[in-house]
């Protein structure tokens, strides 16, 4: 009698291990596959949408687009470049529990291009304190084109064939190699100017 009750209660205990295994299992798979889902969503939106967003801006500008067009183009790029700020917010906690990453600079990179466009593009466009005259349409369309080839390089760097492999702290470690020779590479630029200082870079 006690040896069937302890083969009832090994046997038990071994469905409930089972079970359990096979929930953290199901667990660790759909934080994996949660981590790899926000991390495409940053690169796919964050940053490949955006840079077909910015070469959408540069058409309006120097096609001399009605004004509501060029704001309209500057909306959907605010759209693409907080996609990105978000995704990589919330990958922070991922980051930081493995390998004591941060996304910190990833996301607030976003940020940054995201005030640039929505205050100092889109907000003095709407009212009328930047001028779509044809000088000032050129100078916009050549800083908007410093945004968009350095995304294209980050794209080409940091895309997600490369990352799914990588370790947070690699992916962190690389964002910032990549900034911080684009912001050298443009000291003339107001906004990197700006995340210069921020950064300490």
């Amino acid at each position: 009698m006690k040896k069937n009750i302890g083969i009832i209660v090994l046997t038990v205990g071994l469905i409930i291990s089972l079970f359990y295994n096979f929930q953290l299992k199901g667990y660790k798979e759909f934080q994996e596959r949660d981590y790899n889902l926000k991390l495409n969503h940053g690169v796919q939106i964050g940053i490949k949408e955006s840079i077909n967003n910015l070469d959408v801006i540069i058409k309006t500008l120097k096609d001399e687009s009605p004004k509501e067009q060029v704001i309209q183009s500057l909306a959907e790029l605010l759209v693409s470049l907080k996609v990105g700020e978000e995704a990589f917010t919330f990958l922070n906690t991922d980051f930081q529990e493995d390998g004591q990453a941060s996304s910190y600079l990833i996301y607030n990179t976003f940020r940054d291009f995201y005030v640039y466009a929505k205050v100092e593009l889109m907000g003095d466009i709407a009212s009328n304190r930047l001028s779509l005259d044809p000088d000032s349409r050129n100078q916009l369309a050549n800083d908007i084109g410093i945004l968009k080839k350095d995304l294209e390089y980050i794209d080409s760097q940091f895309n997600e064939e490369v990352l799914k492999d990588q370790s947070p702290k690699w992916i962190e470690d690389k964002w910032k190699e990549l900034v911080t020779e684009l912001l050298n590479q443009h000291p003339d630029f107001k906004l990197y100017e700006r995340m210069k200082m921020k950064y300490n870079l």
